[in-house]
């Protein structure tokens, strides 16, 4: 009898092996098809953003590579940025504060400079001076007082190429000219001659008095 147990003992311990085989191999092959899903969703999504990403402009890495051994750079710097080209010419300033009580035939004086490319641009004077012949856009803004009235003009050498007027409560006015000027041209803002205005020409944090221009061609 007891050789028959062993036997038995011994058939039932070999038909366990590969059941326990089979259950392992199911898991894997789950497994696996879990991985095969995941792997297909991060496909396509990597396709999502090569497509959106087509025809953007290409830029180098931020960290330059170490050609010593191929890896980044331990200081990892970053790639100086363009600069401006320097031979561009522009200019933007304006009043600082409040031009009181301007007269007629009297320049306007912009005296805090933002842009000076060129250096064309006097803030003591208010009178840019061109460096450069060519055409050029020049924009003007003037800010009045309540209930005034101011008219302004724009002025190359002696000839008056633009005017505007600006009246009642707290307005600005803009005026816009492009022009063909010579090297040494004289351009600057004044008040009308025959028509002085009244009060102050304003500038403030709530809206300012400028002059700008720059060099097209």
């Amino acid at each position: 009898m007891w050789p028959l147990f062993l036997i038995g003992l011994l058939v039932s311990g070999s038909l366990s092996i590969p059941l326990d085989l089979e259950s392992r191999l199911v898991d894997l092959e789950r497994k696996f098809e879990q991985q095969l899903l995941v792997n297909r969703r991060l496909q396509g999504e990597l396709t999502v953003i090569r497509n959106s990403n087509r025809g953007l402009p290409l830029y180098p890495s931020l960290l330059e590579e170490d050609p010593a051994d191929g890896s980044h750079s331990t200081d990892k710097r970053l790639l100086q940025q363009a600069e401006l080209p320097v031979d561009g010419i522009g200019f933007y300033a304006y009043m600082s504060t409040d031009e009181p009580d301007p007269r007629g035939h009297h320049t306007l004086v912009y005296d805090i400079i933002q842009t000076n490319l060129g250096q064309g641009y006097n803030k003591n004077t208010g009178v840019f001076t061109v460096p450069k012949a060519g055409l050029y856009s020049l924009t003007w803004s003037t800010r009045v007082a309540c209930h005034l009235a101011h008219t302004t003009e724009l002025v190359i050498n002696d000839r008056i190429l633009g005017s505007t007027y600006a009246y009642c409560g707290y307005n600005t006015v803009t005026g816009h000219v492009v022009a063909t000027v010579s090297q040494g041209d004289v351009i600057f803002v004044r008040t009308h001659s025959t028509s002085p205005g009244q009060g102050a020409i304003k500038s403030n944090e709530f809206g300012r008095s400028a002059f700008s221009g720059f060099l097209i061609h």
